[in-house]
């Protein structure tokens, strides 16, 4: 059986089969070919052959998603996407995982990494990639308890989200919270962009009558 998960394995190529795009990765010395989510694999063979990619490859994360199958089987099918790492330098410290936070919950489920910035290592929430020289924003939510009412449970459902989801998208708009790949953020906020955070204080504004700019 697969693993779900290749860390640090270098992308080679893009090749295309009978069954669709594989991955050509290498991966503990041994080449693998793995079938290819078609987005993400058209993207990465059109960085692979800009400069010397194609001749380096790339060092990334390959993990594995579930997709339904077209021809109207119940089973989904197994593809994998790959992640480049935003510093080609890095690389899992798998040694560093046993290491604990004490007194920051928020912090606990962590992955040990390493770069050339960082040859000692360093910890980064696990679910994340860290960015640029190892760079990374810390979780640092506060958890609350809120009582959702039925009637917004009913307009998301309608929009096909989940209610949390778009409570944490508002925060995220307000706060104007960004991750991206040089910089993630471990807690997964992320804003809808600049029309969406003017609208959003827009609403803080009306609703509570702020006559000076506090946001």
């Amino acid at each position: 059986m697969r693993p779900s998960l290749y860390y640090d394995a270098r992308l080679k190529s893009v090749i295309l089969t009978a069954n669709g795009e594989r991955f050509v990765i290498e991966y503990l010395g041994k080449e693998l070919f793995l079938p290819a989510d078609s987005a993400n694999a058209a993207y990465y063979d059109k960085i692979l052959k800009q400069g010397e990619k194609e001749e380096t490859g790339l060092i990334g994360l390959v993990s594995q998603v579930r997709k339904k199958n077209n021809a109207g089987h119940s089973r989904a099918r197994g593809f994998y996407r790959f992640d480049a790492y935003p510093d080609q330098t890095l690389t899992r410290a798998f040694e560093l995982d046993d290491f604990d936070y004490f007194g920051q919950d928020h912090n606990m489920n962590s992955i040990g990494w390493r770069n050339e910035a960082n040859p000692n290592g360093f910890l980064a929430a696990r679910g994340i990639i860290p960015g640029k020289e190892g760079r990374f924003i810390s979780d640092s939510t506060e958890p609350y308890t809120v009582n959702i009412p039925f009637d917004f449970v009913e307009i998301a459902t309608r929009l096909k989200q989940d209610p949390v989801d778009i409570l944490k998208n508002f925060m995220a708009d307000v706060c104007q919270l960004h991750s991206t790949d040089e910089l993630p953020r471990a807690d997964g906020f992320n804003s809808r962009g600049t029309e969406a955070e003017k609208k959003a204080r827009e609403y803080l504004k009306q609703a509570y009558r702020l006559k000076k700019d506090i946001i």
